[in-house]
């Protein structure tokens, strides 16, 4: 029995001795990283059309009227702010809102990067056959959630762009190569 204690012990030692070694601390899986959708595309000429006022039938007033007209009488509805006709904007062109806002150029966040935070995420290479790679890094910004902008005013040339980004976090650092396509036309 003694022997088995005394056995016991140099086990329980020998395993706490093997494992004070110099390890890594965290962890960082690009493996599975990827956008969905992979492409984003940037327009250089604005559609930015004015729309038309046209003023229509409220659908919300017709139906109110139907479901109770003795509760929802034509003066409450009124009262309330619900009017029989609505004028809405028709015919703007397809960039018309974002020249109004200037809203950016914006991408979904990456998916598939997990590791042990604060994971920082960086720019490491664009690759371009017919555009000017060291305009985009000019305009090109990426956030900590691998979230791409570019402004909606720049001088970016006309051409397909390749991203490549950097992943590190404490102890770890991992490229995910060409992993979204920027399309300026």
């Amino acid at each position: 029995m003694k022997n088995l204690l005394i056995l016991g012990i140099l086990v329980f030692a020998a395993c706490l001795g093997s494992s004070c070694q110099d390890v890594t601390i965290g962890f960082l899986q690009t493996e599975d990283a990827g956008y969905n959708p992979d492409t984003m595309v940037v327009k250089k000429e604005l559609d930015t059309t004015p729309p038309q006022l046209e003023e229509v039938d409220n659908p919300l007033y017709y139906e109110l009227l139907a479901e109770n007209l003795e509760y929802y009488t034509p003066e409450l509805l009124i009262s309330w702010g619900i009017l029989p006709t609505q004028i809405i904007e028709v015919g703007a062109g397809e960039d018309y809102q974002r020249a109004q806002w200037g809203t950016p150029w914006v991408s979904n966040p990456i998916e598939g990067v997990d590791g042990t935070t604060q994971i920082y995420v960086s720019i490491k290479d664009i690759k371009t056959t017919t555009g000017n790679a060291e305009k985009m890094w000019e305009y090109l910004k990426v956030y900590g959630d691998g979230t791409f902008e570019v402004p909606l005013e720049h001088d970016i040339p006309i051409g397909r762009y390749l991203i490549s980004l950097n992943f590190k976090n404490e102890g770890y650092s991992k490229d995910v190569n060409d992993c979204f396509t920027i399309i300026v036309k």
